[in-house]
């Protein structure tokens, strides 16, 4: 997700600071907190790009932003161009999963469950009920996306459980498959085969 644009799209409703725009995020997409900072960071890269511009501040730190014309315009042409889909390949977890399967396989597997806890704890947090505004439509499309959320986070449960049962696998292979003893030759070596 564009975040300098889903910014743009909260900010059409009315002026907001940082935390209310990241509360409003979390309200209406979902996905858990939304860091204040990087809102900020955000905003300050579209008030540079004239998207955006800050009005007297409530406080030094609530500073309320409005989008601007340009903003609208920017929103708009991005809501119209087509979706393209993330690029997987370049996920965190498939590179480490290449280059640590090849160097430390049980570092891998500790790494890899880790993930999965981390993923049921969002897919908890995507189950707890999004407080609806009293629109039946805006209700449906907050409903869609809790259940793209909640889709995503199952499908990687259930691809790291993949990895996992597959790891498991191989190592029960490798444990099997090596000689009881072999003369002059140290236990850590017949590991590495």
């Amino acid at each position: 997700m564009s975040i300098g644009h889903a910014i743009l799209g909260v900010l059409r409703k009315s002026p907001m600071h940082g935390y209310q725009i990241a509360g409003e995020l979390e309200r209406r997409i979902g996905g858990g907190r939304y860091n204040g900072a990087q809102v900020y960071q955000a905003l300050y890269a579209l008030e540079d790009r004239g998207l955006v511009v800050p009005s007297m501040p409530e406080s030094r730190d609530r500073r309320p932003f409005s989008i601007t014309s340009k903003g609208q315009r920017e929103f708009l042409r991005w809501l119209r161009a087509p979706i393209v889909p993330s690029r997987p390949s370049r996920d965190d977890a498939l590179v480490k999963l290449v280059f640590l399967g090849r160097e430390d396989p049980g570092h891998l597997m500790s790494c890899l469950e880790r993930l999965r806890r981390m993923h049921v704890r969002r897919l908890s947090g995507v189950a707890k009920p999004i407080t609806p505004p009293n629109d039946a439509r805006t209700d449906l499309f907050m409903e869609l996306s809790a259940m793209a959320l909640r889709f995503r986070e199952e499908a990687e449960i259930r691809w790291i459980d993949h990895c996992l049962a597959r790891l498991r696998e191989t190592a029960d292979i490798r444990v099997s498959s090596a000689p009881v003893s072999e003369p002059g030759v140290v236990e850590s070596d017949v590991e590495e085969r």
